[in-house]
């Protein structure tokens, strides 16, 4: 084990860590890294597990009269604003970033996220009231539901070539449909979501990448006829976070853990961002490219932050699909990292924007990664979030 992450992370065997973050790398990529995904597992589940306790027994007593709809909380304090109803808009790009400006890989995205109080007698109220009978949710936690629609648009790092690559990364879409139970309180967040959505041509994203790009006037990717084949996805996505106060409300630190499971992809991740700003309150941050709840963040006028996050991959139907036409000679990394540099800014009230920078390692394996053709990838993210009175 020690072997393998010296070979993904640095040290004499390690450099196909560099060739993945912008160095060169000889060697081949390597196979397989169960024994260290288990232990990556094993401390997302005890992170996850908390102290199993009747804790959520305070919130079904709570006293809600028959005809009222209140939300689902164990006493009111200071995360009793986020009960409430807010909407929440993002959109990740490389053209964001300025530095390789160019459609290739994790092409771009977009998420669109409802938020609504969870009351005690709807399905998300009972359904909050069980989790935190299993494992004990934090004096003032509120419960909330989340909808959303979203969609990703893989392609290939040079969309003007005139044949596909089988040794880049597939051309790819992804569109989903979800809803979130989240569990909330002044340091913790729970987030539990079930994505239903398509892979291949119905996912819409051949059609809205290339009208975004005539809209801009610049060239349409070439590589969309053979993307990946069709395929329903069904994933199911377990979230954590926790933020360490440092230095009372203006200097904290928030640790991510979270767990993917279903048809398009297994995989966990661990991170943890350092954040510095006015009056700090929840676990919110501006770098939420992956798996993360779209909150808006509760707390003061403006945030800065800069994190770090490693996901264990154990298959992604996004890499390893069968593609129209060819056959694709590459695989799912079995470890991708990720440091990013964010800031939040609110500009009037009820209303937040985010803005971050994510630098992410290669995410597939093949003998063109091997030979050092391809360096890391960095993006943008921009979100905004509004509070629905």
């Amino acid at each position: 084990m020690r072997r393998q992450l010296g070979r993904r992370f640095g040290g004499r065997q390690g450099r196909c860590f560099g060739d993945r973050w912008g160095d060169r790398c000889g060697g081949r990529p390597t196979q397989g890294s169960r024994p260290v995904a288990a232990l990556l597992l094993a401390f997302l589940c005890a992170l996850l597990s908390g102290t199993p306790a009747p804790a959520l027994a305070q919130i079904a007593q709570a006293q809600v009269s028959p005809g009222l709809a209140a939300p689902v909380r164990v006493e009111s304090g200071a995360m009793a604003e986020s009960a409430g109803r807010s909407l929440s808009v993002q959109f990740d790009n490389d053209e964001f970033a300025g530095i390789n400006r160019r459609d290739r890989w994790y092409s771009q995205a977009f998420r669109i996220h409802y938020f609504a109080a969870a009351t005690a007698d709807s399905w998300a109220g009972q359904a909050a009231r069980r989790w935190c009978d299993w494992q004990t949710c934090a004096a003032g936690a509120t419960a909330s539901r989340r909808w959303s629609l979203g969609q990703n648009a893989y392609t290939q790092n040079d969309r003007n070539l005139p044949a596909v690559d089988p040794y880049d990364r597939p051309t790819a879409g992804w569109l989903y449909a979800s809803g979130a139970l989240l569990l909330e309180s002044a340091n913790e967040t729970r987030m539990l979501e079930l994505q239903l959505g398509v892979i291949g041509p119905a996912s819409g994203a051949e059609r809205l990448q290339n009208q975004w790009h005539r809209l801009l006037g610049v060239d349409a990717v070439r590589g969309w006829s053979s993307q990946l084949r069709p395929r329903a996805g069904v994933q199911l996505q377990l979230l954590q976070e926790r933020r360490y106060p440092l230095m009372g409300d203006r200097l904290d630190l928030v640790g991510r853990a979270s767990l993917s499971v279903g048809s398009v992809s297994g995989q966990a991740s661990v991170g943890a961002v350092l954040r510095l700003g006015d009056r700090l309150s929840g676990t919110a941050t501006a770098a939420e490219a992956q798996m993360a709840t779209g909150r808006i963040a509760s707390g003061g006028l403006w945030s800065v932050q800069a994190g770090v996050a490693l996901r264990a991959v154990a298959y992604d139907r996004l890499i390893d699909g069968p593609a129209f036409g060819y056959d694709p000679q590459v695989r799912h990394a079995p470890w991708v990292g990720e440091i990013h540099l964010g800031a939040t800014l609110a500009p009037m009230p009820d209303w937040q924007l985010r803005f971050a920078l994510i630098r992410r390692s290669i995410d597939f394996d093949s003998s063109a990664v091997a030979q050092g053709r391809f360096k890391a990838q960095t993006f943008g993210v921009i979100q905004a979030s509004v509070v629905l009175r």
